[in-house]
């Protein structure tokens, strides 16, 4: 695959950072960066509901404000397409997100992300939802509890079933980061002899994927390939694949073969730097390992989200 001179897209750009004093940064900075790297479709988004609340109150002022810096944007740099979007979470196997449909529609697009252990499945109860995350996994007591009482086929087999029912949910775009938890829980809590992500195979067999892509495919809802998903050996740019991916925290060997999956299946593919910036504005549009993976995948690029048109907006 050669993407050549075409434009590109990063559909996955957080305006605040992380970590505090979570500073901000605005859209005609953002958009100003990615016109270096040839990037002129750009998702910008916040943590929903976190990020929107912390930083403007509600998610009404989030639209009017961010809205405003598109348009600014927009009449400097008129060459480059900014849309709006958040980043949600699915709370349950059964596929209830933690945004209500009245608010995912008032943006353009709807990143969601698995930050949670899904409840409702064989692993955690459906009471527990979204109180067991990801991103604290290190000091979160009852993450460790869970941990040494759960059985990995059946964390597999709730994975497959939340990611499942995503698939068939009208208000997703895209489905952000979509193997993290899984390594994240292998990686960070069991010891090596215990990973039992070897092959493809383990993580999504054929008679699930088939179910899986063909629902996504059908519903035109795009996998994320991040910047920070290409194996450590295979990589071009090992500069800017945010924190831990230079160590491969959130690669595999697998992941080459789930995007040939996801090719095979013509799938939608959305290509995200899930910069957070200003702290990773260095990051935005640095996609030549995303690209990469995609071409040792042979992912068609008629495939790859490049243009406002091809992305499933909010609620179609």
């Amino acid at each position: 695959m050669d993407l050549g001179s075409l434009a590109l897209a990063d559909l996955h750009i957080h305006m605040h950072e992380d970590d505090p004093p979570h500073r901000g940064c605005s859209v005609e900075e953002i958009v100003e960066v990615a016109l270096e790297r040839n990037v002129k479709l750009i998702g910008v988004v916040e943590h929903y509901p976190g990020g929107v609340l912390e930083y403007y109150g509600s998610i009404e002022n989030y639209c009017i404000q961010v809205r405003k810096q598109i348009k600014v944007a927009k009449e400097r740099f008129p060459e480059v397409e900014v849309l709006l979007g958040l980043e949600a979470s699915i709370l349950t196997v059964d596929g209830e997100l933690n945004i209500r449909p009245e608010e995912a529609r008032k943006v353009d697009f709807l990143l969601v992300g698995m930050h949670h252990i899904p409840a409702g499945g064989k692993c955690l109860p459906y009471e527990m939802k979204g109180r067991i995350g990801v991103g604290d996994v290190k000091g979160n007591p009852e993450y460790r509890s869970f941990l040494r009482k759960f059985n990995w086929k059946d964390l597999i087999e709730d994975w497959q079933e939340a990611t499942l029912s995503l698939m068939r949910n009208p208000l997703v775009s895209i489905y952000a980061h979509p193997v993290q938890w899984p390594l994240v829980v292998m990686r960070k809590f069991l010891p090596k002899e215990r990973w039992h992500l070897r092959k493809i195979e383990d993580l999504i067999p054929p008679h699930i994927a088939q179910e899986i892509f063909s629902n996504a495919r059908k519903a035109g809802i795009a996998w994320e390939v991040n910047n920070g998903y290409l194996p450590v050996e295979y990589r071009v740019d090992n500069k800017y694949v945010g924190a831990g991916n230079k160590r491969g925290e959130n690669s595999w060997s697998g992941m080459i073969d789930l995007f040939r999956i996801v090719g095979e299946y013509e799938v939608k593919v959305s290509l995200g730097t899930d910069a957070h910036v200003p702290m990773e504005l260095e990051r935005v549009g640095r996609l030549a390992n995303a690209i990469e993976l995609l071409r040792l995948a042979g992912v068609s690029k008629e495939n790859i989200i490049l243009k406002r048109e091809q992305i499933r907006l909010c609620g179609t």
